[in-house]
């Protein structure tokens, strides 16, 4: 019985501890990264290896306003995540720029309602981020 508490807490252990490189960490690195501008919504990012459709969430941007997404990339990933802001199936913009994918990017939208946010990796890989949405500023 000794054998098998000392096991179930081990396991316990390495599975927060896989799970803490995904997480409040990660969180914490992501709005540091906002600096002072106005925290809107965060998203918690898994990505499992061969998934190339990546993950998608939805988000309602108001017209005139410019926005900053700020990604924090877990330390097990083989690359940055990509994170696309479409409306419809058109790319307004993304965190990628001449192959290099940043941990940065602000986008102005010009006109309010949903917008798709598709994050994936190069290469279908595993990966796991944390990103948040910030208000920059209002025209």
């Amino acid at each position: 019985m000794k054998k098998f508490l000392l096991m179930l807490v081990a396991v316990l252990g390495f599975s927060y501890a896989a799970s803490a490189q995904c997480g409040d960490e990660l969180m914490k690195k992501a709005l540091a990264a906002m600096g002072s501008n106005q925290y809107m919504k965060d998203f918690d990012i898994k990505l499992a290896a061969g998934a190339a459709d990546g993950v998608s969430f939805t988000v309602v941007l108001q017209a005139q306003t410019k926005y900053q997404f700020n990604i924090a990339n877990g330390a097990s990933n083989g690359e940055n995540v990509k994170i696309e802001v479409l409306d419809g199936a058109t790319t307004l913009t993304s965190n990628e720029n001449a192959g290099k994918v940043y941990t940065g990017f602000q986008v102005k939208i010009t006109k309010t309602g949903p917008y798709k946010l598709k994050i994936t990796t190069p290469g279908a890989s595993e990966a796991c981020a944390r990103a948040v949405l910030s208000l920059v500023e209002q025209f």
